[in-house]
């Protein structure tokens, strides 16, 4: 098989780490995550995914929460089954292949060169639509609202931390102002962690840096009294059994306050 290379600026190089992570995980019989799609993009990229090997911690944390985000957007179909999604900073991300319910609209949304290798390995359909845009770009805008307003949610995994607080706050007024009573499902770190992660078992390898750290989440409330936290979970609200697998140090470490919140995943309603 002819592999090849990938072109992504540095903040679009991670979602190979979360492509790993997930292909990993789907070649082991108790795996968090079956995902196949992502075992067969990592075998057709020429790239050095070996000095991840060792980021133990990340590849379970990766799923874990990837488990999460699944759950939370499985939840808002059931009530909602023909509402729509919209994935920001979608990467390489196959959520919409393990939770698709057959009616569901559903928007992948990402920076030009990382939608350009998303092309590479999906296709549009009637339901799903690719927009090659930043968040932070309101012309992606127009496009989500042309297909009605059906109740709505936007799910940012492993992006917000690496933008700045200002493009936070702009990215929430951007929803609030624009899909009122919308959800917001979003993962979020300590500004402790953002100071140290240079220790992070794979960041550590990238030029991407964390930017934006919230010592507590529901502080967002104060920016704006129409955002409306609902949920918070951390590490260890994953299932047991999977939980586990983060190791006795990290299990123990993600336990005990402060550093129990240092990670955490947010539900939350704009308007």
């Amino acid at each position: 098989m002819t592999k090849t290379k990938v072109k992504l600026g540095s903040v679009q190089e991670t979602l190979l780490i979360t492509l790993w992570a997930r292909a990993v995980e789907s070649a082991k019989s108790d795996r968090i995550l079956r995902d196949t799609k992502s075992q067969e993009i990592l075998e057709q990229i020429d790239y050095d995914f070996s000095k991840l090997e060792k980021a133990k911690g990340t590849q379970i944390g990766v799923c874990l929460r990837g488990l999460m985000f699944d759950d939370w957007v499985k939840s808002f179909l059931q009530e909602n089954p023909s509402g729509t999604i919209v994935e920001i900073g979608s990467g390489l991300n196959t959520r919409f292949e393990r939770v698709d319910n057959g009616q569901v609209r559903w928007f992948d949304l990402d920076m030009p060169d990382s939608m350009a290798v998303r092309k590479k390995y999906f296709s549009e359909t009637e339901r799903r639509k690719f927009i090659a845009s930043s968040i932070l770009d309101s012309s992606w805008i127009d496009a989500v609202k042309e297909v009605g307003y059906n109740p709505i949610m936007f799910v940012a995994e492993g992006v917000l931390m690496y933008f700045t607080e200002a493009q936070v706050k702009q990215v929430l007024a951007l929803l609030v102002e624009n899909f009122p009573g919308c959800y917001f499902v979003f993962d979020s770190m300590s500004p402790f962690m953002v100071k140290n992660q240079n220790q992070h078992d794979a960041i550590k390898y990238y030029s991407a840096k964390f930017q934006w750290g919230i010592k507590d989440i529901r502080d967002i409330e104060k920016w704006n009294d129409r955002y409306q936290v609902l949920e918070v979970k951390v590490m260890k609200d994953a299932p047991a059994e999977y939980y586990q697998r983060m190791g006795l140090f990290n299990s123990l470490i993600f336990s005990i306050p402060p550093f129990k919140h240092m990670f955490r995943l947010s539900l939350t309603k704009l308007g």
